[in-house]
């Protein structure tokens, strides 16, 4: 029986790019999640610790602020703040560059061994471009959060545009600085198609994401109705470990299915790609003459 396999170099409309990236996960779900969590796993753990210690600063801390109201500011809490907040931003620009740049060498392999993807391909391309996909994750998290701090629509555009940066970096071997700056030209006359494409998978991965918090907003509401039921209930009771556990483990479901929105930008950028350049049709073409050749010879 033939391996079903994925064609990436060709045009898609948007239900075709939402389509093809769930088929994608169906049928590679094994190898994916195998390599995010040996790649990425390391840099996951420390934003899911950062992330509690910051949970911990921030909430932890309403007992010591009832005892006493200045507690907040206080040197030792915004000590603790700014070093919750660096060891967020510092994890999350390692993960999101290491989780981009497993998927986008995946996909790579996937397509130059015809449906397999070979990890130690995959291990060795995130290897050669670890300091390129960092300087790509830091200046692409950058601009685009500079853009919604001025205004919330240069948010959206960057964010937009550079969502086929790490593809752009890893398939044409660029340079952090060129890849960023192609970007703009790749997207040119597509931007809305590619806005409305990203906007529909973000809306279902925050749909799924819900349904994988359920338990988490279960277990807030009971223990907010028994605080209240309590006279003096401590209100800081309420983020006990049982809460931040809970927390932290759909923080990793967040942060391991948010390979959907990074497997669609992969489509995205060879729908784009096609469009301006015609690499896939040319490909096929050149194959096709090379076979008639093959048989020509026989």
């Amino acid at each position: 029986m033939m391996q079903e396999t994925i064609s990436f170099k060709k045009q898609r409309e948007l239900g075709a790019i939402l389509g093809d990236t769930f088929k994608f996960i169906r049928l590679q779900w094994k190898p994916l999640f195998s390599l995010i969590f040996r790649i990425a796993g390391p840099a996951l753990l420390l934003l899911v610790l950062a992330y509690v210690f910051y949970m911990q600063t921030m909430f932890g801390s309403l007992g010591a602020a009832s005892v006493n109201p200045l507690f907040y500011q206080s040197s030792e809490f915004g000590a603790s703040l700014v070093i919750a907040l660096i060891l967020i931003i510092i994890s999350g620009i390692v993960y999101y560059g290491l989780m981009y740049g497993t998927v986008m060498h995946a996909i790579k392999s996937y397509i130059t061994n015809n449906g397999i993807i070979n990890k130690k391909e995959v291990i060795a391309g995130v290897k050669q471009n670890f300091w390129s996909l960092m300087g790509t994750s830091f200046l692409t998290g950058l601009i685009t959060i500079v853009g919604f701090l001025f205004c919330i629509a240069p948010g959206v555009y960057f964010a937009t545009v550079f969502a086929s940066t790490y593809a752009i970096l890893v398939f044409e071997k660029r340079t952090v600085t060129d890849a960023i700056s192609y970007s703009f030209e790749l997207i040119k006359g597509e931007w809305w198609i590619t806005f409305a494409t990203l906007l529909v998978t973000v809306i279902l991965y925050y749909i799924i994401m819900m349904i994988a918090q359920i338990p988490q907003y279960i277990y807030f509401f009971i223990k907010m109705f028994t605080i209240a039921e309590t006279i003096g209930g401590d209100p800081s009771s309420m983020f006990d470990w049982g809460y931040i556990a809970l927390n932290s483990i759909a923080m990793i479901a967040q942060y391991l299915l948010y390979m959907i929105v990074v497997i669609a930008t992969g489509f995205i950028y060879f729908n784009l790609n096609e469009k301006k350049n015609f690499t896939g049709t040319i490909e096929t073409i050149e194959s096709i003459g090379t076979e008639q050749l093959d048989k020509g010879e026989v």
